[in-house]
């Protein structure tokens, strides 16, 4: 009987060296889809060196400072066309940066729901649309938004005296 434990425990291999083997391989490997696109890119590049041609390269956008466009917005000598311009500005950078949109309700008693989401993104569009159409005229802006926008202000009923 011992001697079938003996050969038993004899028989089981120790996988703990394999298996940190094969997670610093994980960690040091690079994906294949990755490496290709380099390699192509590279070779491009190269080409291009040998031939004497230039190549366009991809710009990246440096992300802007969301508290200079907060600031921004604070300005009083802004006409409404800029505002709404640097609030739609913000805003996009806010998105991109995965902080919440600000165009989406939100407190410590309401969590949004996604159709608070489409409304605020109609409401992007449709500002977005008025900016668009202005083409950098205030006037035009705010011809634009008075005939779009309705004023659902309560107002009290004018009584006589």
């Amino acid at each position: 009987m011992e001697q079938e434990n003996v050969r038993i425990e004899e028989d089981v291999v120790d996988n703990t060296d394999y298996i940190t083997a094969i997670k610093e391989l994980k960690e040091n490997s690079v994906d294949k889809a990755k490496y290709d696109d380099l390699r192509l890119k590279n070779k491009q590049l190269l080409d291009a060196l040998v031939n004497g041609q230039s190549i366009e390269q991809e710009v990246v956008k440096p992300k802007k400072d969301l508290n200079e466009l907060r600031k921004f917005l604070t300005d009083d000598s802004l006409t409404n066309l800029d505002y709404i311009k640097s609030a739609l500005e913000l805003r996009n950078e806010l998105i991109s940066q995965g902080e919440r949109d600000p165009f989406v309700p939100y407190g410590s008693k309401y969590v949004p729901v996604d159709e608070d989401f489409e409304a605020a993104e109609r409401v992007a569009q449709g500002l977005q649309a008025m900016v668009d159409i202005a083409d950098g005229n205030p006037n035009v802006f705010m011809n634009e938004y008075e005939r779009r926008v309705v004023n659902t202000a309560p107002t009290k009923p004018k009584t006589k005296k």
